[in-house]
């Protein structure tokens, strides 16, 4: 089957619109903002893959000034989402963990959509699975240079 670049640009477009529908079912269950979301979003992702969240590195996925990064980080604290700790080796530094309440709603809120995306995945060959995964990791790099809308990198990256 041929699908032309229009009709991936309106699968893509519904799609971001159905997630964004679910970002913002989270946002009034938990009375944040989108901002405050992604954040979220991207502490879960690095406590999933096992990596270590910082201010730094969350200001960086989210392209926040350092002062911004860190209302976020209060507000998701004032709301029991996230507690920042000590670094061990390096007791100056912070580190950002969230909660067994954010996982917790995290989970419920986005696991049906999670599981039903992982459905969709299972039936696609392993080429398929890679095609795929290339293709959104190239629409998550876009940048500011290459898009006029807000920048978003990976949580791993930088």
């Amino acid at each position: 089957m041929d699908v032309s670049p229009d009709q991936i640009i309106t699968a893509v477009r519904r799609a971001v619109l159905h997630l964004a529908g679910e970002g913002a079912r989270f946002t009034r269950a938990h009375g944040i903002n989108l901002t405050d979301v992604r954040a979220l979003v991207v502490l879960l992702d690095l406590h999933r893959e096992g990596k270590v969240a910082t201010p730094g590195r969350l200001g960086a996925a989210l392209g926040l000034a350092s002062a911004s990064t860190t209302q976020v980080i209060d507000r998701l604290q004032q709301r029991g989402l996230v507690r920042r700790s000590p670094d061990p080796q390096d007791r100056r530094r912070v580190r950002l963990e969230v909660t067994d309440a954010a996982i917790a709603s995290g989970e419920a809120t986005f696991q049906p959509l999670l599981r039903h995306i992982a459905d969709l995945a299972a039936a696609r060959t392993p080429t398929e699975r890679a095609t795929i995964y290339a293709f959104l990791e190239e629409l998550t790099d876009l940048r500011g240079d290459t898009w006029s809308g807000p920048a978003m990198r990976r949580p791993g990256a930088g």
